[in-house]
């Protein structure tokens, strides 16, 4: 009797609602900020990295605001059809992005 039921609860486990929670998916910021396209990603457990395309045919500087006032803004240098990546630690994020114009 004990083997039947064991057998049975067994069978019916697939059935049952799981108990654990489900799995979110990190959402993905995307965006277009004058010459640049950028993107990141939410989720980072220790840092947070921003990746940035200059689609203009001339250099360009990028600012990027980060959440922390310690971290303040980052202006980048980017040459005409680059791309790069930047990142923060402490998992801050982007507020914002500014195409400061021709560096």
């Amino acid at each position: 009797m004990i083997r039947y039921l064991a057998t049975a609860a067994l069978a019916a486990a697939p059935l049952l609602p799981s108990a654990s929670p489900a799995l979110t998916p990190d959402t993905v910021h995307r965006g277009v900020t004058g010459c640049f396209s950028w993107s990141w990603k939410d989720g980072g457990a220790v840092t947070t990295t921003v990746y940035y395309r200059n689609r203009c045919d001339s250099a360009h500087t990028l600012r990027i605001r980060w959440s922390s006032a310690a971290s303040g803004n980052e202006d980048i240098k980017v040459k005409a059809g680059a791309k790069g990546s930047t990142w923060s630690f402490i998992s801050l994020k982007p507020l914002s992005f500014a195409d400061l114009g021709r560096a």
